[in-house]
C-alpha cells in the first residue's frame, strides 16, 4: 500500500467526517506511572469501534477522498 503522510492522513479524516461516513478521532492516553503518551490508534465514534489505518486510508479513497497534489 502507499505511504501517505500525516497531512494526508487527516485530509482523510475531514474528508470522511465531512461527508458523514465516520467520525473518527486519534487518540492517545498517558502512562499513570510514566506520564509518557501511549498511542491507541483511530476510533471511530459512529461505528463505536477502533480502526486501522489501512481501514481509514481505504474507506477516504472509496469514498472518493483526492489527494490535491495529484490533480
Amino acid at each position: 500500500m502507499k505511504k501517505f503522510t500525516d497531512k494526508q492522513i487527516n485530509s482523510m479524516i475531514l474528508h470522511l467526517r465531512l461527508n458523514s461516513i465516520a467520525e473518527i478521532y486519534y487518540l492517545e492516553e498517558k502512562d499513570p506511572y510514566t506520564l509518557r503518551k501511549l498511542d491507541k490508534g483511530f476510533y471511530d465514534y459512529k461505528t463505536d469501534s477502533w480502526i486501522s489505518r489501512e481501514m481509514l486510508i481505504s474507506s477516504a479513497i472509496e469514498t472518493g477522498w483526492k489527494d490535491k497534489k495529484e490533480k
